[in-house]
């Protein structure tokens, strides 16, 4: 089945009037997508307001350093193209498996100022606009630890960005509003909704349960227009499944049932699949003889921009840049652009 018409006609819809938030489209860049040959050199930085860097890790000294220093040439050249093309170019300090040290430094009087002017001089010495803290894992008893790296960094960066994620799937408690007002703005990472641990197939993320998300960040006392979802540029597949609400026999095609948004309308070319938009979820779905396949697409991705442009939120970001279309016409970052920047030139570069 050949989506690309229908795709195309909602893509372009009419963009919501325009307000003075909703404004910020960001691109999270990880340092492994130099590992599947997607460079500086091939973002489209027309369509990002904000680039974030992942990244670097936090050492147990309050030191901070590159995750994979085999990227730092890599970064160079980001900061170079981020600086011509008038974009923000955030660095995310944290990542899976590193909340230990973020944990030892905030909880420490010493360790804390220490980390926070490391992070000045790296920013200083290698580029970057601003921070971002990722630090997984959080619970209740990391609050105040939480807060105070936060409050440390905003006070002591002398005005760069500092922003945050979080992930509200692991309980609200674990985070303080006051702290997380105090910054340039929210990303908000929803885990996976569909895991081999689901019996029958659900959706992995869809507008509704974006939409739910981000009320229970705003009745935890986050303000409204610092918030910025992630949208996940990938679907995960279901060997035997034959739609929502149907068993599976395990992963199904792809790397170990992920499969980025560009290979997926690579296989929606074909006759094999027959893609429909789930309306009650506001999700997409693909089915084939052999698998199941549950993504966000343009219909689903669209109604997340006009959730966010008419609730007055800051943006919307992407999980990863690597992994979007690069035609505009079933681009998801062209999706989220009509709604929040309908000005800028999304059409096609000519050869």
């Amino acid at each position: 089945m050949n989506i690309k018409p229908i795709l195309l006609s909602l893509a372009l819809g009419a963009a919501v009037t325009a307000q003075a938030a909703a404004d910020k489209v960001v691109g999270f860049y990880p340092y492994w997508s130099q590992y599947s040959q997607f460079y500086p050199k091939d973002i489209r930085y027309n369509f990002v307001t904000d680039i974030h860097y992942v990244g670097l890790a936090a050492g147990e000294d309050g030191s901070v350093a590159f995750a994979d220093e085999n990227d730092a040439e890599n970064f160079k050249t980001l900061v170079q193209m981020s600086k011509d093309n008038n974009v923000k170019l955030i660095v995310s300090v944290g990542g899976i498996e590193n909340e230990g040290n973020l944990k030892a430094i905030a909880s420490s009087e010493e360790l804390l100022p220490t980390f926070v002017s490391n992070v000045s001089s790296w920013l200083s010495a290698n580029g970057g606009d601003g921070v971002e803290v990722d630090w997984q894992n959080l619970t209740a008893e990391d609050a105040e630890d939480y807060a105070k790296l936060l409050n440390a960094l905003v006070d002591g960066l002398s005005g760069a960005p500092v922003t945050a994620v979080i992930y509200p799937a692991a309980g609200m408690d674990a985070y303080k509003a006051d702290a997380l007002n105090r910054l340039a703005y929210v990303d908000v990472f929803m885990a996976d909704q569909m895991t081999e641990d689901n019996s029958s197939v659900v959706p992995n993320q869809s507008a509704k349960s974006v939409e739910e998300t981000l009320d229970a960040v705003k009745g935890a006392g986050v303000n409204g227009d610092l918030l910025v979802p992630v949208i996940f540029l990938y679907g995960k597949t279901w060997s035997g499944a034959k739609g929502l609400g149907t068993s599976h026999q395990g992963t199904g095609s792809g790397n170990e049932g992920y499969v980025s948004y560009a290979e997926l309308m690579g296989k929606f070319d074909s006759p094999e699949y027959k893609v429909t938009f789930d309306a009650s979820s506001k999700s997409e779905v693909a089915v084939s003889d052999a698998e199941t396949i549950v993504f966000m697409g343009i219909p689903s991705v669209k109604a997340v921009a006009e959730q966010v442009k008419s609730d007055g939120m800051a943006g919307v970001a992407v999980y990863d840049l690597s992994q979007d279309h690069h035609e505009p016409i079933v681009s998801l970052l062209v999706t989220i652009g009509l709604q929040l920047r309908p000005e800028v030139n999304y059409k096609a570069k000519k050869k």
